[in-house]
């Protein structure tokens, strides 16, 4: 599920032009904190990548770094969640549904050469702790893909209670695969999760 500024700037009317150099950066940013996670990504690597000048940096974000990762944060949280809407529309039946999703995440995992993981995760496991304003859009991320997943699994007839339990196991099951197909190099994982999640709907309570 790729971070795509243009798509996500025609459901975002407040947003930056996709020519502008705060969206630019925005998008610089969410790629590679994608990529090697919040601290891994220096001030001068999103300024290069995003190609613009510095002192357009600090004019849109005055507070810096964290502002930047807070916006870039948002950014790829919303673009995922479109992705997850988008699924859902798409789709006949919830097996059909979270299989579309796992295999989105699959597919730009491999189109990355396993580089670009879940746009939140890193960022999540080594910031939740040390920054309130990241853990608070990291946290809003998750729940808002959750929430959305539950969404759809409604709209294929799950009972509130079933759609709530199955959401979460869901996102569970995707991001531990996502980090291990990353890690292994592989999509097996992901594969394998697929299949996971159609047990899961035949059974949500695990009887």
């Amino acid at each position: 599920m790729k971070v795509d500024i243009h798509t996500l700037a025609a459901y975002l009317p407040h947003m930056a032009k996709p020519t502008d150099s705060k969206a630019k950066t925005l998008s610089a940013a969410a790629r590679l904190m994608r990529q090697q996670g919040y601290h891994g990504t220096g001030l001068h690597d999103i300024l290069a990548t995003a190609g613009s000048p510095r002192g357009s940096l600090y004019f849109h974000f005055p507070r810096g770094k964290e502002e930047i990762g807070e916006a870039a944060l948002a950014l790829a949280g919303e673009t995922v969640r479109l992705a997850i809407v988008q699924a859902a529309a798409s789709s006949e039946t919830a097996e059909t549904f979270l299989a579309r999703i796992a295999r989105g995440m699959a597919s730009e995992l491999a189109k990355s050469g396993y580089k670009e993981g879940c746009p939140i995760a890193t960022t999540a496991l080594e910031t939740s702790a040390q920054s309130d304003v990241l853990g608070a859009a990291t946290r809003t991320a998750f729940q808002k893909w959750e929430a959305e997943i539950k969404r759809g699994l409604e709209r294929f007839g799950l009972p509130s209670n079933e759609a709530d339990l199955v959401a979460t196991m869901a996102l569970s099951q995707l991001e531990g695969a996502v980090l291990l197909a990353r890690t292994y190099r592989s999509l097996t994982p992901m594969h394998r999760a697929e299949q996971a999640l159609k047990l899961l709907l035949r059974d949500p309570r695990g009887r």
